[in-house]
């Protein structure tokens, strides 16, 4: 018999690669006979049940077991970690502040301030991690030798849904960035891709998908794409529904993944899954999940 198990993690919402991380795995579990309860401080989703997290503290039996999603600081990471209970910490990777800290310097303090939690994670059971990359991002601060690395993939996430798309050489050419739009996923190298391909004669336009909660990013990029004269082939879509970003991956000609910090970046296994070339920047997970 499966003992209860409650997920746990700062913020869950659907749409954001650790919120998808919780409900699809939490779904999973659900389906497969297990009792799982999940909470947060911030939430939101259609397809779930999520809980205040202070409800945890209350409703938590000695018999239970908590899996703990970290992925930047957590002012209950102290209370979670003295409860008696068996705990495992997933590991989704912390972006540097620094690549944050130009257009928004109040998560780059909540990233940094998360480094001087990391010796605390010692504190769990067990230890899980998302990447290679992200078991050795953490490894100076803990040992991570018998921790396991379990990619945050289900087959219910929506794209893996759907058959790959036909490839046609007479489409017109688009590129897709896709993800949060957030400073150290560097859309700004994408409208300069975009500028510099148009200057080589290509005819090509850029389409970005994602939410963005940052009104001096946005205006960053914006001012970037009239400084290079792109404005027209830049399309900034913010979040979409399921369906039509299954739209957009089928009009791309390939995917960009210009981010200089990935923990996993699912896109890029979508993109491989429904038969979209994906262009990846060295020197984070992503290019983990595309293989050599």
């Amino acid at each position: 018999m499966h003992r209860p198990l409650h997920i746990v993690a700062p913020d869950i919402h659907a749409g954001d690669a650790v919120g998808n991380h919780c409900i699809c795995l939490a779904q999973d579990l659900i389906a497969d006979g297990m009792e799982v309860s999940v909470y947060a401080q911030r939430f939101t989703s259609d397809h779930l049940q999520i809980r205040p997290i202070e409800q945890l503290f209350d409703s938590v039996q000695s018999q239970d077991r908590l899996l703990v999603s970290y992925s930047i600081f957590d002012p209950y990471l102290e209370r979670l970690l003295a409860l008696e209970q068996h705990k495992l910490c997933y590991f989704h990777g912390v972006t540097p502040a620094s690549l944050l800290r130009e257009h928004e310097p109040v998560t780059a303090d909540l990233c940094q301030k998360s480094v001087s939690q990391f010796p605390l994670l010692a504190g769990f059971d067990r230890l899980a991690f998302n990447s290679e990359f992200n078991r050795r991002d953490l490894s100076p601060y803990i040992d991570t030798r018998s921790a396991a690395v379990i990619p945050p993939v289900s087959a219910r996430l929506p794209l893996f849904q759907r058959p790959a798309f036909p490839f046609s050489e007479t489409q017109p050419l688009r590129i897709l960035m896709l993800g949060r739009i957030v400073p150290h996923k560097r859309i700004e190298h994408g409208i300069q891709m975009l500028a510099e391909l148009r200057r080589r004669g290509l005819s090509v336009d850029l389409d970005v998908v994602g939410s963005c909660h940052n009104a001096v990013y946005a205006g960053f990029l914006e001012h970037r794409a009239q400084s290079l004269g792109v404005s027209d082939s830049v399309h900034m879509w913010g979040m979409l529904s399921d369906a039509a970003v299954a739209e957009r991956f089928a009009l791309a000609s390939a995917l960009l993944v210009a981010s200089e910090h990935e923990g996993f970046c699912v896109p890029v296994l979508e993109a491989m899954h429904l038969g979209v070339p994906a262009v990846v920047r060295e020197g984070t997970a992503a290019v983990e999940v595309g293989g050599p």
